[in-house]
């Protein structure tokens, strides 16, 4: 024991020699101050009835028993130990400490066998680097369950799990706070099947309930991303004299009148299963560039390449006083692993869309941890990636390379520049590679909309030569934009397509929008077969963006879209006002008011496309077998990539024509979480269909309307 701790023998003890004070279950039972990672820390309360209800569920779950051995790795200074041990001691369990400062992780293996563990309790950093640590084959067999909390769990230590723990254990990730020490468990074992990327937390406690809340206060509908609160009688009663901190997290329930709810600032959504998924920290979901990333994924992404032991990703700023701007990968590898950050960055364009890639990649021998286990980021943040000044150069092979090299070196002011460096590792970033993209169509002819995942020297030109060579079979080159009516005086209008990639535009269309209108369309990338499909409504919005901005350099940028078109046309408003670009009011054409779900069959959209085609509104000739593996293929990612999309704030307005069907979700937070500026929204058909029907003289007569509102809008100042 540390000096000056007094050691009572419980055996030397008899009945009633010591009498105990008189202490109410709702007495305060201790106060535990977190780390302060957003400023001055705070002292959160916990009462004796919470604490035991709380170690209660722990125990429950874990099924913990008089015969268990139970590890203490945390320091009493965090609240996570108390589950140890009272929900091991009140349990008759044996509480076995071990020193993880002291001893640290390569004698814990040991450890755990000599003192025959079975249940381990730890972090995701310290159960990672302590099973891959572990000697092909070995199992430490008496542990039969582990509980993991404090960090995202990803489908590779699951895979770790199953290589070293004996059938009949169990895997439990767990969700936590000082607030509420028992949100949400998972439980999984051997027979749970193969899991990717992070893994869910599960579901609450009995005596716990779980919500997910919209920016408004609303309640989010299943899928939704929020933020999660917690509802119980046993969360925190509060802040150590904070009670400013208390207004802000803690609130009566108004549903039952018993319980207090918890705002946990952190984010997550709750699947149709009943299962909530943590998406992060308040501080793990960042915004790069006007896109939201989240930390954990980009890390669950790097944790999975065979040789990664740890990984951490941080959003850093080129210089203090701006926002973050760009991402870097901390990796802990082993001696045998491979440390090239351009074939890390072309494995995780694989998984991940462009915006998600780091830029940046530092390998160390071990990532500096707190008190606790947990990867120190502070530390992490003071160290910057530096370029490697004395990496092999190797010269450029012929005319096409030396001449993307000289691209690369006046873009991004670096010299020398070899055929095997990358555009992101030498700092080009996604505005940049708009005007690498530009420059490549300027001097190639060719428009390249997937350079990130291979952005090297090398690689970019052999897409450019692999651009000019004529296609074999079936395929010719479609472009993303076309033009309809070039003639006018009018900014053009640049319409969007909807769910099934071509935007068709009638004749009796054409004549509404009037004679000095000229109009371009978009088309989704990949009906030629001859390019992949974008993956996310971000990739597709930077891709029509560089097109539109070839044949218009310079703004007002009129953007109207069809349907489900309407979230590429606010993601490309975005960019277009953050690059200092006029944005006149967006036109949308019965736009959805809820996400809509990926859940079309292949089958239903060949039908729906064979459908259009067959009334003329469908472009492609899917009578060819690749034309329509083609058209079907890029219809399912954008309706995948729909799904998947996060939408985020767009403040310019707007005008709708919907349908009545549509406007009956009117007031869904849906599209005014989308739009937050001016709305003007018109009925303008019954059905969809109708909505979208020129012949209609209701939608004729408002699309008049909002087309000289939208061009009167020319030429004044943008707010």
């Amino acid at each position: 024991a540390p000096r000056n701790c007094a050691i009572i023998d419980v055996g030397d003890l008899q009945t009633g020699a010591v009498p105990l004070a008189d202490v109410s279950p709702d007495a305060t039972a201790y106060r535990f101050y977190t780390s302060g990672s957003t400023g001055q820390p705070k002292g959160v309360m916990q009462t004796h009835r919470n604490l035991l209800f709380f170690a209660d569920a722990y125990s429950k779950t874990l099924c913990i028993d008089p015969a268990d051995r139970v590890s203490l790795l945390y320091s009493l200074s965090f609240s996570a130990a108390n589950m140890d041990i009272f929900g091991g001691m009140l349990n008759g369990a044996t509480l076995v400490g071990y020193d993880m400062r002291r001893d640290g992780i390569p004698l814990l293996a040991d450890w755990l066998d000599r003192e025959q563990i079975t249940v381990l309790h730890a972090v995701p950093t310290v159960f990672r680097e302590l099973f891959g640590g572990l000697a092909p084959g070995r199992k430490l067999s008496h542990l039969r369950a582990i509980d993991l909390g404090g960090e995202a769990v990803f489908g590779s230590d699951v895979e770790l799990f199953r290589q070293h723990a004996r059938e009949g254990c169990m895997f439990v990730n767990h969700l936590a706070a000082t607030e509420a020490s028992v949100i949400a468990q998972h439980v999984m074992d051997h027979r749970t099947g193969a899991v990717a990327g992070i893994l869910p937390v599960g579901r609450p406690p009995p005596g716990l309930h779980l919500a997910i809340c919209r920016e408004d206060g609303r309640r989010a509908d299943s899928g939704e991303t929020g933020q999660i609160v917690v509802s119980s009688r046993h969360v925190s009663p509060g802040y150590w004299r904070r009670p400013e901190l208390d207004a802000a997290a803690f609130a009566a329930d108004p549903i039952e009148p018993d319980n207090r709810l918890y705002f946990t600032g952190d984010h997550g959504r709750i699947d149709l299963e009943g299962n909530l998924h943590f998406l992060g920290r308040s501080g793990n979901r960042i915004k790069i560039r006007g896109h939201t990333v989240d930390l954990a994924e980009v890390e669950s992404a790097l944790a999975a390449f065979p040789g990664v032991l740890k990984a951490a990703v941080l959003a850093l700023q080129r210089e203090p006083t701006t926002e973050p701007d760009r991402l870097v990968a901390y990796l802990a590898v082993r001696n045998d692993a491979e440390k090239h950050p351009l074939a890390l960055r072309r494995l995780l364009a694989a998984t991940l869309p462009a915006y998600m890639l780091p830029t940046g990649f530092v390998f160390m021998d071990a990532l500096p941890v707190t008190a606790s286990g947990k990867i120190d980021r502070r530390a992490l943040g003071a160290i910057a990636p530096t370029l490697d000044r004395d990496r092999l150069v190797e010269p450029p092979r012929d005319d096409v390379e030396r001449a993307v090299a000289e691209i690369f070196q006046a873009l991004l002011k670096q010299a020398p520049v070899g055929r095997g460096d990358d555009f992101f590792l030498l700092g080009g970033d996604s505005l940049s590679l708009v005007e690498l993209q530009t420059r490549l169509l300027d001097q190639f002819g060719v428009s390249l909309s997937k350079s990130h995942e291979d952005a090297s020297v090398a690689g970019i030109a052999a897409a450019i030569v692999r651009s000019r060579r004529p296609a074999a079979g079936f395929a010719e080159s479609m472009p993303v934009l076309f033009p309809i009516r070039e003639k006018g005086s009018a900014p053009p209008m640049f319409l969007v397509h909807g769910r099934l990639g071509q935007a068709f535009v009638s004749p009796h269309f054409l004549t509404l929008l009037g004679d000095d209108l000229p109009v371009w369309a978009f088309q989704a990338r990949g009906l030629d077969g001859l390019h992949e499909p974008h993956a996310t409504i971000e990739a597709m919005a930077a891709d029509y963006v560089g097109e539109m901005r070839l044949r218009r350099p310079k703004g007002p940028y009129f953007i109207a879209a069809l349907c489900a078109g309407t979230l590429i046309a606010s993601v490309m408003a975005r960019m277009l006002r953050d690059a200092g670009e006029q944005t006149l009011p967006l036109l949308l054409f019965d736009p959805p008011e809820r996400r809509l779900r990926a859940a079309v069959t292949e089958e239903s959209l060949l039908f729906r496309i064979k459908a259009r085609e067959g009334e003329g509104r469908f472009l492609t000739p899917i009578d060819e077998p690749g034309y329509a593996t083609a058209a079907v293929r890029t219809a399912r990612a954008f309706e995948q990539a729909i799904w998947n999309h996060e939408p985020q704030a767009y403040d310019g307005p707007v005008y709708m024509l919907s349908s009545s069907q549509r406007m009956t979700g009117a007031d869904s937070p849906y599209l005014k979480r989308i739009f937050t500026g001016t709305q003007r929204r018109f009925e303008v058909g019954t059905t969809h269909a109708e909505a979208l029907d020129p012949r209609n003289p209701v939608f004729a007569e408002h699309l008049a309307h909002c087309l000289a509102m939208i061009l009167g809008a020319v030429g004044q100042p943008q707010l």
